[in-house]
């Protein structure tokens, strides 16, 4: 419980502020549709977590002995002929 009240940054705010804004314009101009994202955008900002997931976007390093030295790399060039 006390991690949803720990380590608010600005992606966490801004998915606050647009949680608040579309229930707010839900509840003014009757557009109740606005409830799904306003619904969506606040368990962002509640649970700390983003379309992808917590950093389930990142993309791992690679690990060494898989490195490309350039010796090692071929490159053929290809031109293609005009008709």
């Amino acid at each position: 419980m006390t991690a949803i009240f720990r380590n608010w940054h600005f992606m966490r705010i801004l998915r606050a502020l647009i949680a608040g804004w579309a229930f707010f314009e839900a509840f003014r101009t009757g557009e109740w549709l606005l409830i799904m994202p306003g619904s969506l955008f606040a368990m962002q900002a509640i649970f700390d977590i983003g379309c992808c997931g917590s950093a389930g976007c990142g993309v791992p390093y690679s690990q060494t002995g898989n490195e490309i030295r350039k010796d090692e790399l071929v490159v053929e060039e290809v031109r293609a002929e005009k008709p």
